[in-house]
Protein backbone atom coordinates (compact mmCIF):
# COMPACT_ATOMS: atom_id res chain seq x y z
CA UNK A 1 0.00 0.00 0.00
CA UNK A 2 1.37 3.41 -0.97
CA UNK A 3 0.59 6.65 0.82
CA UNK A 4 -1.18 9.46 -1.30
CA UNK A 5 1.29 11.78 -3.10
CA UNK A 6 4.14 8.97 -3.11
CA UNK A 7 5.38 8.16 -6.56
CA UNK A 8 4.58 4.58 -7.39
CA UNK A 9 5.06 1.69 -10.24
CA UNK A 10 2.22 -0.36 -11.68
CA UNK A 11 1.97 -3.88 -11.65
CA UNK A 12 3.75 -5.18 -14.83
CA UNK A 13 3.83 -8.13 -17.23
CA UNK A 14 7.23 -8.21 -19.29
CA UNK A 15 6.50 -10.77 -22.65
CA UNK A 16 8.18 -11.42 -25.41
CA UNK A 17 7.30 -12.33 -29.51
CA UNK A 18 9.97 -13.12 -32.11
CA UNK A 19 9.33 -10.01 -33.30
CA UNK A 20 7.85 -7.80 -30.13
CA UNK A 21 8.80 -6.94 -26.76
CA UNK A 22 5.27 -6.37 -24.92
CA UNK A 23 4.89 -4.83 -22.16
CA UNK A 24 1.62 -4.49 -19.83
CA UNK A 25 0.70 -2.69 -16.90
CA UNK A 26 -1.74 -2.32 -14.06
CA UNK A 27 -3.16 1.12 -14.19
CA UNK A 28 -7.09 0.91 -13.21
CA UNK A 29 -8.70 4.64 -12.68
CA UNK A 30 -5.91 6.30 -14.94
CA UNK A 31 -6.72 7.85 -18.12
CA UNK A 32 -4.82 7.92 -21.04
CA UNK A 33 -4.60 11.73 -21.27
CA UNK A 34 -3.05 11.29 -18.34
CA UNK A 35 0.07 9.17 -18.84
CA UNK A 36 3.17 9.84 -20.91
CA UNK A 37 4.87 7.28 -22.26
CA UNK A 38 8.76 7.34 -23.75
CA UNK A 39 10.72 4.84 -25.55
CA UNK A 40 13.83 5.08 -25.70
CA UNK A 41 16.09 1.87 -27.68
CA UNK A 42 16.89 0.34 -24.54
CA UNK A 43 14.22 1.36 -22.13
CA UNK A 44 10.60 2.29 -22.06
CA UNK A 45 9.51 4.59 -19.17
CA UNK A 46 5.99 5.40 -18.33
CA UNK A 47 4.77 8.39 -15.84
CA UNK A 48 1.63 9.93 -15.29
CA UNK A 49 -0.75 10.89 -12.52
CA UNK A 50 -3.93 8.96 -10.13
CA UNK A 51 -6.32 12.07 -9.59
CA UNK A 52 -7.90 10.85 -6.13
CA UNK A 53 -11.49 11.90 -6.18
CA UNK A 54 -13.32 11.55 -2.57
CA UNK A 55 -16.61 13.35 -1.95
CA UNK A 56 -16.02 15.86 1.06
CA UNK A 57 -19.32 13.46 2.20
CA UNK A 58 -16.82 10.30 1.92
CA UNK A 59 -15.68 8.71 5.20
CA UNK A 60 -12.67 6.67 4.83
CA UNK A 61 -13.70 3.09 6.36
CA UNK A 62 -10.06 1.25 6.29
CA UNK A 63 -7.09 2.78 5.12
CA UNK A 64 -6.88 3.07 0.68
CA UNK A 65 -5.00 -0.18 -0.86
CA UNK A 66 -5.59 2.06 -4.13
CA UNK A 67 -2.63 3.41 -5.30
CA UNK A 68 -2.92 7.90 -5.81
CA UNK A 69 -0.92 10.68 -6.94
CA UNK A 70 2.65 10.58 -9.46
CA UNK A 71 2.89 6.99 -11.35
CA UNK A 72 6.78 6.35 -12.78
CA UNK A 73 8.08 3.13 -13.87
CA UNK A 74 11.06 2.91 -16.30
CA UNK A 75 11.81 -0.67 -17.56
CA UNK A 76 15.43 -1.48 -18.91
CA UNK A 77 14.63 -3.95 -22.12
CA UNK A 78 16.30 -7.07 -23.25
CA UNK A 79 16.65 -6.23 -26.70
CA UNK A 80 16.70 -2.94 -28.78
CA UNK A 81 13.57 -1.72 -30.06
CA UNK A 82 12.25 0.80 -33.05
CA UNK A 83 11.25 3.85 -31.22
CA UNK A 84 9.20 5.24 -33.64
CA UNK A 85 7.15 2.05 -33.95
CA UNK A 86 6.18 1.72 -30.72
CA UNK A 87 1.89 0.78 -30.05
CA UNK A 88 0.43 1.94 -26.87
CA UNK A 89 -3.46 0.96 -25.75
CA UNK A 90 -5.13 1.49 -22.74
CA UNK A 91 -8.04 -0.96 -22.18
CA UNK A 92 -9.80 -2.03 -19.12
CA UNK A 93 -7.18 -0.33 -16.96
CA UNK A 94 -4.39 -1.88 -18.54
CA UNK A 95 -2.06 -0.51 -20.32
CA UNK A 96 -0.73 -2.39 -23.31
CA UNK A 97 2.84 -1.14 -25.04
CA UNK A 98 4.08 -3.20 -28.21
CA UNK A 99 7.68 -2.51 -29.05
CA UNK A 100 9.05 -3.97 -32.40
CA UNK A 101 12.47 -5.22 -32.00
CA UNK A 102 15.17 -3.46 -34.02
CA UNK A 103 16.64 -6.14 -36.64
CA UNK A 104 19.30 -7.19 -37.06
CA UNK A 105 20.52 -8.52 -39.72
CA UNK A 106 24.23 -10.27 -40.18
CA UNK A 107 25.83 -8.92 -43.10
CA UNK A 108 29.22 -11.45 -44.98
CA UNK A 109 32.61 -9.81 -44.73
CA UNK A 110 33.85 -8.77 -48.36
CA UNK A 111 37.04 -10.70 -49.06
Amino acid sequence: MKEEGKTWCPAIEFNETERDLILKAEIPGVEIKHLNISAEPESVSISGIHDHHKSSAEKELIPSQLHYGQLECNVPLPAKIEVNQVRAELIDGVLTITMPKVNITSTASIK
